[in-house]
């Protein structure tokens, strides 16, 4: 059984016998939405891209996140 540690809480996110890259994965524990990126070793990143934009490396961002 494959198992990766969530980037939110750390707590053990069990992926079935053969995960695979893209694979989603839901923790829990804190809710959030995971996918993996790796295999080995077996790694983990966030799905919602919102999380790690830079507003100044994608400019079209701070358009969606300004209220209208």
């Amino acid at each position: 059984m494959a198992f990766a540690y969530c980037l939110d809480c750390g707590d053990r996110i069990y992926l079935g016998r053969k995960p695979w890259v893209g694979q989603p994965a839901f923790c829990e524990d804190c809710g959030a939405d995971l996918e993996v990126t790796r295999l080995n070793p077996l790694e983990l990143e966030w799905t919602d891209d919102l999380v790690d934009a830079d507003p100044e490396e994608r400019p079209e961002l701070e358009a969606e996140l300004l209220p209208a």
